[in-house]
């Protein structure tokens, strides 16, 4: 159990290192909770929590100095605590909530303590000696990996014992709520995201990958596909736009410059 624990806790801070790094998407619930189950030799339920969590948080990003809840750690702990205690997506829900609460504190407090790095970094700039810069983006990285590798090694080797008799402990009144919640509550992520597609040039792709899959059959891959390729001649469509403007618009500044060297 140690070694899967230390396992899933390098996992979560490679992840942390995926959001403020290269964004390959592995900060997304869906793909850190099946990696998550994946090491706990349960693809399956880490697959089905983590699409749980996944639908949950949808638009979960940051707006301005706001800092969301860390749906890395909440979705890693989830789908652990889910997997291990055998109660699957209930109370992989019902921990992953207050788990990326609490470390959403822990970013607010690391960013807080990040600032010192910077004004390092400036008095650093000062001196002139920039190789010791290159050290401080190592802290930086180091701070971010274990500010997600304690907590989650914490919570999945030390907290199963402890999370297994607080459950055994809950009433079954209790674990049925929650895997009804659990159901709604993804709903609510579809809303955010309709909403967020519900756009002045949005709308009428949302429209007709509906039509489409709903009169055609098209598999989900299929639909996936076809969605690209839409995109893609959207994108066209956007820069063969932008760049007949800039033509014309250079055009005219040309004109008007010849104009007025005909009047001097």
């Amino acid at each position: 159990m140690l070694i899967k624990a230390i396992l899933v806790a390098i996992w979560a801070g490679f992840c942390v290192w995926d959001q403020y790094g290269p964004h390959l998407g592995f900060r997304k619930p869906l793909l850190a909770g099946v990696v998550t189950g994946l090491i706990l030799g349960d693809l399956k339920q880490g697959l089905i929590i983590g699409g749980t969590l996944e639908l949950m948080w949808l638009g979960m990003n940051n707006v301005g100095a706001y800092i969301p809840p860390d749906v890395i750690s909440g979705s890693v702990v989830g789908v652990a605590i889910g997997i291990l205690t055998g109660q699957g997506v209930a109370a992989g829900v019902a921990v992953a909530i207050p788990v990326a609460m609490l470390i959403q504190q822990v970013s607010m407090f690391l960013q807080t303590f990040n600032i010192t790095l910077v004004h390092r970094a400036d008095k650093i700039i000062l001196s002139g000696d920039y190789r010791k810069i290159d050290k401080l983006q190592y802290i930086g990285m180091g701070l971010w990996f274990l500010s997600r590798f304690i907590p989650v090694f914490l919570a999945v080797y030390l907290g199963t014992a402890s999370i297994e008799f607080i459950t055994n402990k809950i009433p079954e009144s209790i674990f049925t709520g929650l895997s009804v919640a659990s159901k709604i509550i993804p709903a609510v992520g579809m809303a955010m995201l309709l909403t967020m597609m519900m756009k002045k040039y949005m709308w009428m792709f949302l429209l007709l990958g509906f039509v489409i899959a709903s009169y055609f059959q098209i598999p989900l891959l299929g639909l996936a596909l076809l969605g690209l390729v839409f995109a893609g001649i959207y994108d066209l469509i956007i820069t063969s736009r932008e760049k007949s403007i800039k033509t014309e618009t250079s055009s005219t500044i040309t004109e008007y410059d010849s104009e007025e060297e005909l009047d001097l």
